[in-house]
């Protein structure tokens, strides 16, 4: 066995929603200087994946495997070795439906119990076995982390491996959070089955105060953040 390093939660200039600064092949350059084996790019209900980027992913050691962070009756999921089919997926049923027809694939319950409209929360509960990891965000410090606990209960509860991703919008934290697999050989055959078999190691590392208050403050002003915001704190 050996370890791979991936990081399966990862936003580009191309992603119509955030939108962030850096290209992909910028943030597959990052990647390679980290030690990166295994990537995923998941921009928001945009498939975002070529040969090109394939081989330049390639030449740089990294296996990049197509992905999309799909709104599913609102909620963000992780489609990880998608297709161009996925972003036709809307509601719980085709996701059900898509699963079944790319059998290959892995589903990730994004950030599951944070506080905005746009999480799972209850429907996770729904819809557990849809489900083949909880991603353990980033986003948290040593003392402010309670959605994450709530996500480490769901995975007791039924079963379902947890993994730390980044959710990356800015490279400096691209290493932030991100997690190991133990696999035999590193192709996404292995790698799923890692994940499957919960042969994951997560790298939940907590910001520190000020750094979270300031990234705060930054998501708001840069990454479309108020106006998904805004209708949380309506409610």
């Amino acid at each position: 066995m050996k370890s791979v390093k991936v990081q399966f939660h990862v936003h580009t200039a191309r992603d119509p929603v955030d939108r962030p600064s850096h290209t992909e092949k910028e943030m597959l350059d990052f990647a390679a200087k980290e030690k990166y084996d295994v990537v995923a790019i998941t921009a928001h209900n945009s498939f975002i994946f070529d040969e090109e980027l394939k081989s330049y992913a390639a030449k740089r050691k990294i296996l990049l495997v197509p992905g999309i962070e799909k709104d599913i009756e609102g909620c963000h999921v992780l489609i990880i070795n998608a297709t161009k089919k996925a972003e036709e997926v809307n509601d719980f049923h085709e996701l059900q439906e898509y699963k079944k027809s790319h059998p290959d694939c892995i589903i990730i319950a994004a950030h599951p119990y944070y506080f905005t409209d746009f999480c799972l929360k209850e429907k996770l509960d729904q819809h557990h076995a849809l489900f083949d990891a909880i991603e353990y965000s980033w986003y948290h410090t040593k003392r402010i982390n309670k959605f994450n606990k709530k996500s480490d209960r769901t995975e007791k509860k039924y079963g379902i491996p947890m993994i730390a991703t980044s959710d990356n919008h800015i490279l400096k934290y691209f290493d932030q959070q991100y997690s190991l697999i133990d696999v035999e050989e590193k192709n996404w055959t292995e790698i799923r089955k890692g994940i499957k078999e919960n042969r994951i190691v997560m790298n939940k590392n907590p910001l520190d105060f000020f750094e979270f208050l300031i990234l705060t403050i930054r998501m708001i002003l840069e990454f479309n953040i108020p106006c998904r915001w805004r209708r949380f704190w309506k409610k």
